[in-house]
């Protein structure tokens, strides 16, 4: 199988003027040299219980972010028995309840104990679940609830994915938002302190947005990317949806590189009233590699191809699983990828070891 090769000559890393534009870094155009995509045949995971929603997991357990559950917001399994272990995170206006959280972004362990952190918005609160207290316990348990105003910053745009870097230091993307008909803010990511809520450093990928009427696309939904953190917390990976590009940027210097299969195309489709095409869905990532969904049409439908990159921004390998998926997450403890099947909801799983022992050896 062949290794996509980064171009390295002066035309192909070339920007065009529309990239120079819009685009706060270099552009890599990288040529697509694997052909046909490898089939993989996913195993069967069952569980006894209502699974449904945005899904994640930690070596046993498996958490689905639950929108069928009426007074909680997640419930969680066993996958080695297969059995549902109970409901978690109260829905309401009490003290450690909330109307809404985010998904689970990030599973991460102090001392012995498992915790995610969660972002209530409705009451501009981080909450720190400790589930291993909560498993134990039989009940939800809050380590800390944390004020955090999103309101007043950054012109009301609100955070979206959250990443702990350390103790006291959190990445989040800060969302795109409309500020007229035509217009809207750039989204963009920021480094923060957790207890004080100060805005430490920003990660701008974008340099101005795009105007145009004629595109039947809200403006704040012009660089929409599905995003996610490298698990050691010192680059953050940003997969375009409406271009073949990955934009990866470097938590420590700021430096973005965008890294485009060279499908000829450019921050131009975003101008005139064209088709746009849809490309890179959801993503996971380890330390070592980038798994993106992968659409490549104009109109969104089933997908069940993931393109794997490593933090270079080389293509490597493209993998089509045989069951259509609507939830993916990469668990690094047991090294496999989890999806949703996007038509029935049942599990399925595939092992990593064998095809990482290849891809390490090329």
């Amino acid at each position: 199988m062949s290794i996509l090769i980064l171009c390295t000559n002066t035309n192909c890393s070339r920007m065009h003027h529309d990239d120079s534009m819009y685009f706060n870094g270099k552009i890599q155009n990288i040529e697509d040299g694997i052909k046909d995509a490898r089939n993989l045949q996913l195993k069967s995971l069952p569980l006894n219980g209502a699974n449904y929603g945005w899904i994640a997991a930690y070596d046993s357990l498996m958490f689905f972010m639950n929108p069928k559950l009426p007074n909680q917001f997640f419930n969680v399994f066993n996958i080695d028995m297969g059995e549902e272990l109970g409901t978690f995170c109260n829905k309401g206006s009490g003290p450690e309840e909330a109307a809404s959280v985010g998904p689970i972004f990030q599973l991460f362990k102090e001392g012995n104990e498992l915790k995610t952190l969660l972002f209530a918005p409705n009451e501009e609160r981080l909450l720190i679940w400790n589930i291993t207290q909560s498993l134990e316990q039989g009940k939800t348990v809050m380590d800390r609830i944390i004020p955090y105003a999103w309101r007043d910053k950054n012109k009301g745009a609100c955070y979206n994915e959250m990443f702990l870097q350390d103790s006291n230091t959190l990445l989040t993307k800060v969302s795109a938002f409309p500020i007229s008909d035509d217009d809207a803010t750039l989204p963009f990511f920021q480094k923060r302190t957790l207890d004080t809520n100060k805005s430490l450093k920003d990660y701008q990928s974008y340099k101005q947005t795009i105007k145009n009427e004629e595109l039947p696309l809200m403006p704040e939904c012009f660089f929409n990317s599905n995003n996610t953190f490298k698990p050691d917390g010192t680059k953050i990976v940003q997969a375009m949806i409406r271009l073949p590009q990955l934009n990866i940027v470097d938590v420590q210097t700021g430096e973005v590189v965008g890294y485009r299969l060279n499908y000829g195309l450019d921050f131009s489709v975003f101008k005139g009233k064209k088709q746009l095409r849809n490309f890179y869905g959801l993503v996971q990532a380890d330390d070592n590699y980038i798994y993106a969904l992968y659409w490549g049409k104009v109109q969104w439908g089933d997908i069940n191809t993931i393109y794997v990159f490593d933090w270079s921004g080389n293509l490597i390998d493209k993998l089509k699983v045989d069951h259509y998926i609507s939830s993916i997450w990469l668990d690094m403890v047991r090294n496999r990828f989890y999806i949703i099947e996007s038509k029935t909801d049942d599990v399925f799983y595939y092992d990593l070891d064998e095809l990482n022992k290849e891809w390490e050896s090329r």
